[in-house]
């Protein structure tokens, strides 16, 4: 299990859900990658070393996301630079990205365009599949069997 959000982070993940629905109602739709049968969610996000981490599904992308939780954390970033991260799977390529309103973020792409996706909720159910992948430690086979290091 995970640490819950308290409700300023609940609030700051919410945003950024309220953003991309907008975004996608916006300027999104009306492109051939948006698959109409998704719609935006937040999906496992919880505090992880200072960021909130987590997966944002829409219907053009599905990303694993890093939000900084004080403003220094990204400020001296430029957009589309990319961070590797050490997380509990192993390294993590992260881009950053910014958006209106609410600011910069890091992203990993897991999955664009989404058409492969035919209901939301086969999405949702691979965003919580995927989510919990990056914060476990990976097993390490050795002559004698698995063993977790």
């Amino acid at each position: 299990m995970f640490e819950p959000l308290s409700p300023q982070e609940l609030a700051k993940v919410n945003q950024l859900a309220d953003i991309f629905t907008r975004i996608g109602d916006e300027r999104m739709k009306d492109i051939g990658l948006y698959n109409h049968a998704l719609k935006v969610e937040v999906v496992g996000f919880r505090p992880w070393e200072g960021w909130l981490a987590g997966i944002l599904v829409t219907p053009w992308f599905m990303n694993f996301m890093l939000l900084p939780t004080t403003p220094d954390q990204l400020s001296e970033a430029d957009v589309t630079a990319k961070r590797r991260i050490e997380m509990p799977c192993g390294e993590v390529v992260f881009t950053v990205g910014e958006v209106e309103e609410f600011g910069p973020y890091m992203a990993s792409s897991l999955y664009s365009p989404m058409g492969r996706f035919d209901v939301h909720a086969m999405a949702v159910t691979n965003a919580w599949a995927a989510v919990n992948k990056f914060f476990k430690v990976p097993e390490v086979e050795e002559p004698g069997g698995l063993i977790k290091p």
